[in-house]
């Protein structure tokens, strides 16, 4: 028996520092959706649990325990002993250091896929448990974990350190997505090292959603930013060459630097368009990768 899940890309439709700890995390606010397309994790009983990687982005993914995937195995393993040994197979299609979530994105997904695998039914209660308790694998982990159990569409964080509560948002956006990324790495703890104050005026989202934001999510989104995004662009110039590429691109509404970068997102107001800014970005950037996608 074999069972395969999706560990989709992670964009951040926006991402505010709203301050700094005194542990050095930084504050985060953002935003964040999930793409239709990602890596993808299989399961299959083993004799001994391991870990096997193929796929477009394969090269540069560690099997040993630094992988994500075994962390969260491993932890996962530790709450519910009769997970048992496994074959886990990652096919890696999304870029590595790319600010769309790969790493946190295929923990979530393993943490799932197990739980699905073994028949083993969670209670709201237990799930958010699970959200609450799985930062320890990664800042970003529980939002994605979150999605796996069905949250969203839209999820909003508020996030000091490795702790963060995700919030659904019951609203879909518009168009197609293109995600598209340069063809180079960039380095978290280098950009967040950089991001000093005054930063971004802390705002109470739920208290926003009441009150303004039932039809208009879009609205506020584009009146939003990346925080992060000046500090990548002076790490790696091309992203702003991106982001300029995106933004004149025929039938685009909406363009930003997700998570720490270098990836960027497009948000299209049909397919045709976005495929066309796909067709035009493979001249623009040769050693770049790209995709258009829908959104969950």
């Amino acid at each position: 028996m074999t069972l395969t899940r999706l560990a989709p890309a992670k964009v951040n439709l926006m991402l505010h520092v709203v301050g700094r700890l005194p542990d050095g995390y930084h504050h985060l606010q953002s935003l964040i959706t999930f793409a239709s397309i990602g890596d993808q994790i299989t399961l299959e009983k083993a004799d001994k649990s391991h870990l096997t990687v193929d796929g477009p982005f394969a090269e540069h993914v560690p099997l040993g325990p630094e992988n994500s995937i075994v962390l969260a195995a491993q932890w996962l393993g530790k709450k519910y002993p009769n997970i048992g040994q496994v074959h886990i197979h990652l096919t890696k299609n999304l870029p590595i250091s790319a600010g769309i979530g790969g790493g946190t994105s295929d923990a979530a997904a393993t943490i799932a896929a197990l739980l699905e695998y073994q028949h083993i039914s969670l209670s709201p209660i237990e799930e958010d448990n699970l959200i609450l308790t799985c930062g320890v694998l990664g800042a970003d982990v529980p939002v994605s974990l979150a999605h796996q159990f069905g949250r969203g569409p839209l999820l909003w964080i508020d996030s000091s350190g490795r702790e963060s509560v995700p919030l659904s948002v019951d609203q879909k956006l518009p168009g197609i997505m293109v995600l598209a990324n340069p063809g180079v790495p960039v380095s978290t703890p280098a950009i967040f090292k950089e991001i000093q104050p005054p930063y971004t005026v802390h705002q109470d989202f739920k208290e926003l959603l009441k009150d303004e934001f039932q039809g208009r999510i879009f609205d506020y989104i584009k009146a939003q930013t990346n925080d992060l995004m000046p500090a990548a662009a002076a790490q790696e110039p091309v992203i702003g060459s991106l982001i300029e590429y995106l933004q004149a691109a025929p039938g685009c509404l909406l363009v930003r630097m997700s998570g720490s970068g270098a990836t960027c997102f497009g948000i299209f107001e049909d397919e045709m368009s976005a495929k066309r800014a796909c067709d035009a970005f493979d001249k623009e950037f040769p050693q770049g990768w790209r995709t258009h996608c829908t959104l969950f």
